[in-house]
C-alpha cells in the first residue's frame, strides 16, 4: 500500500504542474538610423553661411553723368592725328620703294616703330592718353570714371596694322595663280581682318555710345576733356594740350552745342 500511495502522489504532482507557455517571436520595430552629427553640423554651417551672404547690387556699366560723349569731329581728329603720328612715317618709305629706288629705309623703319610704340604703349601707360587724345581734347574713361587698362588704347591703335597684315596675308595666298591657293595664309589673313571688321560692326550697332569692339571689351567711353584754367602749358604734354585748344578755337573739334 505504501508503494501504491507514493506512486499516486507522484502522478498527481506531475499533473498539477502547469504546461509551459510557448514563446511566440514578436517582430521588433526597426530602429531609426541616427543622423550623423558631422553631417548635421555641415548642413547647419551651410545654412548659416547662406543666411549671412549678402548679394551685392549689380552696378550698371554705363557712362557716369559727369562725362559727355565726345563729338564726331573730335573723334575724327583723334583718329587722324594718331594715324599721322603712328603710321605717317611709312608713307614716304612705301612711295620710294614703289618708285623703284634702292633707298635703304632701315633706320627710318626703326625710328617709325619706336614712335609707334611710344604713342600706343608708352603714352597710355604714362598718361592714359595718346597724342591724338591730347590734340582732340578727348580721353577714355570706364563706367567707374577711371581710365581703362592701357592695352585698350594699344589695341585700338593697331587697327591700321591689322588691316595691312590681313591684306598682305590674303594677297600672299596666291589666289588666281596656277600654283594653287595657300589656305593657311588665306585663313590667317581673314582671321586678322575679322578684328577690324568686328570693331566696325559693333560700333555701328552701338552707335549711341559710339563703342567699338575694344571699347566694349574694356567698358571704355571716349569723352570730352576740358583742361582746367590753371593748367600749365609747359613741357611736352603741356604743348600737346595747347594744340588741342588751338584746334578747338579753329572749330575743328565741333560745336559744343551740336549733337555729333
Amino acid at each position: 500500500m505504501g508503494l501504491l500511495e507514493k506512486a499516486g502522489q507522484m502522478q498527481d504532482g506531475g499533473a498539477s504542474k502547469p504546461a509551459k507557455k510557448s514563446k511566440v517571436a514578436k517582430a521588433k520595430p526597426a530602429k531609426a538610423k541616427p543622423v550623423a552629427k558631422k553631417s548635421l553640423r555641415r548642413a547647419k554651417k551651410v545654412s548659416d553661411d547662406l543666411d549671412d551672404f549678402e548679394v551685392a547690387p549689380r552696378v550698371a556699366k554705363t557712362l557716369p553723368d559727369e562725362y559727355e560723349i565726345s563729338k564726331k569731329p573730335a573723334r575724327f581728329a583723334r583718329s587722324l592725328v594718331d594715324f599721322i603720328v603712328s603710321y605717317g612715317w611709312a608713307a614716304p618709305i612705301v612711295g620710294i620703294n614703289l618708285y623703284g629706288s634702292n633707298f635703304d629705309g632701315t633706320y627710318f623703319i626703326i625710328g617709325g616703330a619706336l614712335l609707334l610704340i611710344f604713342n600706343v604703349i608708352a603714352m597710355p601707360i604714362m598718361t592714359n592718353r595718346t597724342v591724338g587724345n591730347y590734340a582732340s581734347l578727348t580721353k577714355y574713361v570706364t563706367h567707374k570714371g577711371a581710365a581703362p587698362f592701357f592695352l585698350h588704347q594699344t589695341f585700338k591703335a593697331l587697327t591700321v596694322l591689322f588691316l595691312s597684315m590681313g591684306a598682305f596675308m590674303i594677297l600672299s595666298a596666291g589666289i588666281g595663280t596656277t600654283a594653287g591657293v595657300n589656305t593657311v595664309n588665306l585663313g590667317i589673313g581673314f582671321g586678322i581682318l575679322l578684328l577690324p571688321i568686328s570693331d566696325w560692326i559693333i560700333a555701328k550697332v552701338r552707335h549711341e555710345t559710339k563703342q567699338g569692339l575694344w571699347d566694349s571689351m574694356f567698358f571704355a567711353y571716349m569723352v570730352s576733356h576740358t583742361r582746367s584754367d590753371d593748367a600749365e602749358a609747359t613741357g611736352f604734354f603741356g604743348k600737346l594740350e595747347s594744340s588741342g585748344d588751338w584746334l578747338k578755337d579753329k572749330g575743328w573739334l565741333g560745336d559744343e552745342k551740336s549733337e555729333d
